[in-house]
Parts: structure tokens; C-alpha cells; sequence
């Protein structure tokens, strides 16, 4: 049977409870923005001449790698050209779902959220294809009739993600993944994470690692893509929605994900998700009620 390929769109949320798979194949794509998501997202890359940008890091991808990437991580995808067509498939998790498919003698979401864990994984060709098969599987569910499709989604996640977490804990080496990098930014960024919930200013930052703010912001533009005050800005909005998911108050989120008062907070968050905090909380609380 012929594959599937979907039509791309930008949606940045999950329409599905659980997950989400997509196989995508473009011949021409628009300039995609640094973003996250509110789930964990991995990404078999299959052709392209594509860099993908993750926290300050740009990996130079060949066929065959792995993304993955947590909730809190910002991230967009480089075209470089178009010559070859970019084809990947995606899989969007929810969080709660891989949660839930976990026992304590597993937790299936290491593989996203392990302080060790890799962004890009390098398998050998014989992984390279079982995890293509476990996909294909995944996809082929999109039209299949038959009895146990709620039971079988799980198995074939279950068996995916597992196998996820066993190739980290079972990388020894590190393969030949090109990455650009610089120990500054990966300082820059360590250091907004680690004061998400104060105020932070380019002055600060600028004191903090004894250089010129006009030396500060093009290094970070060059190696992000984007401005640290938007880089900032956008990890505040990260946290606060990750409160937002634990059910705090929104009068506390503002607060405790480091904004200043209220009204910058409000502006902030919905000119980047173009709704309001409140509208989040209650499309959040309408969720829970119908699971």
C-alpha cells in the first residue's frame, strides 16, 4: 500500500489526548519561528538538507537521526535548501498519556526528561529500521478497521518509547553529529533557566559574563536565532504554562515565572499563543473533565 503523506500546517497543539503522528514531505516550507510545545515531540529525520536549532545548539541532521524534544525546549528547523525534499516523520506525545503508560519500575519519559538524556541519537542501521517499523505501524493505524485499535496504539508507543530509553542507556559513544555550539551560550542559557523566576536583564547578563551587551546579544542571535530578550521572554511564557498544566492560580503564575506585574504577563502570553491565561486555564480544566 502506498504511504500516506500528510499536508503540513503550523499547529503548535495537540487536537488528541494521547498522540499525534505525522509524515511529512515538502518541496517548499516557510520560515518556521523558535517555539515550543506543550508535549514531548520526537522527529525521524529521513531526508533534506535541514540544521535543526535546539537550546543554542544547531545539529547538521543526516537520514536517519532521531530528535527528541521536551516541553521546556525551544527549538525550530533550519532550511538550508530545497533541493532535496525534507521528509521526517513526527510524533507528538502528551505528557500525562506517557505518565500514565509508565510504572514505577519504568519511566518511559527519561528519554525526554533526563538530565543526561541527547537531543539528536545517531542509531546504526538495523535501529534506524526497527524504529522506522514501529512508525509505519503507528501511521498504518490512521485506517485500520480491524478490533483492538485502542489496545494496540499503546503496545506499538509502549514499544517505541522503550526502545527510545534503551538506546540512551545503552549509548557508549559519541557518534560523528555535527554540532555548533558555543560554551557562552550554553552558559547564557543555563544561566536564564536557573533565574526563570526573577527578573532578568541584559545588564545583568552583561555583568554576569564580563562582556559588552552589543557583543552578548550578537552572539546569542548568531547561535539562537532570536534576540535574548525574546528568548527570555519565551521561557518565562514556558513556565508559566508548566504551572499553569499543575493547576496554579494565575495570579501566582505571573509571579512565580518571574514577570513583573500582571498586564505584561497578559500581553506577553497572548501575543504568543494568542489567547489569554485564563482562556488557557479554562480550555486546560475543560480538557480534564472529558478524560
Amino acid at each position: 500500500m502506498k504511504k500516506k503523506i500528510h499536508d503540513f500546517f503550523t499547529r503548535k497543539h495537540m487536537l488528541s489526548s494521547d498522540y499525534e503522528i505525522f509524515h511529512f514531505l515538502n518541496t517548499d516550507i516557510s520560515f518556521q519561528y523558535l517555539h515550543n510545545h506543550d508535549f514531548y515531540e520526537f522527529y525521524l529525520y529521513i531526508s533534506g538538507d535541514v540544521t535543526y536549532l535546539i537550546e543554542g545548539k544547531s545539529y547538521n541532521l543526516k537520514s536517519g537521526d532521531i530528535i527528541l524534544i521536551n516541553t521546556k525546549e525551544l527549538h525550530r528547523a533550519i532550511i538550508n535548501s530545497m533541493k532535496v525534499p525534507y521528509e521526517r516523520i513526527v510524533l507528538w506525545i502528551n505528557k500525562s498519556f506517557l505518565h500514565g503508560l509508565s510504572t514505577p519500575e519504568t519511566d518511559l519519559t527519561q528519554c525526554f526528561e533526563n538530565v543526561e538524556k541527547k537531543n539528536v541519537l545517531r542509531a546504526d542501521f538495523q535501529i534506524q529500521q526497527n524504529i522506522r517499523t514501529q512508525l509505519s505501524k503507528l501511521l498504518d493505524l490512521e485506517n485500520y478497521k480491524g478490533l483492538g485499535k485502542n489496545l494496540l496504539y499503546k503496545a506499538y508507543l509502549l514499544e517505541l518509547v522503550i526502545q527510545l530509553n534503551n538506546i540512551l542507556i545503552n549509548d557508549k559513544s559519541d557518534l560523528d553529529i555535527e554540532i555548533m555550539k558555543s560554551s557562552l551560550i550554553d552558559g547564557i542559557v543555563e544561566y536564564i533557566n536557573n533565574h526563570i523566576n526573577e527578573e532578568i536583564t541584559l545588564n545583568e547578563i552583561s555583568k554576569e559574563f564580563y562582556l559588552s551587551k552589543f557583543h552578548l546579544a550578537r552572539e546569542f542571535k548568531k547561535y539562537t536565532g532570536t534576540t535574548i530578550h525574546r528568548y527570555i521572554v519565551q521561557k518565562k511564557l514556558i513556565e508559566a504554562k508548566e504551572l499553569i498544566l499543575k493547576h496554579y492560580p494565575i495570579n501566582i503564575v505571573y509571579k512565580q515565572s518571574g514577570f513583573g506585574d500582571y498586564s505584561n504577563f497578559f500581553r506577553a502570553f497572548k501575543n504568543e499563543y494568542g489567547i489569554s491565561p485564563k482562556q488557557f486555564y479554562k480550555l486546560l480544566s475543560e480538557s480534564d473533565l472529558k478524560k
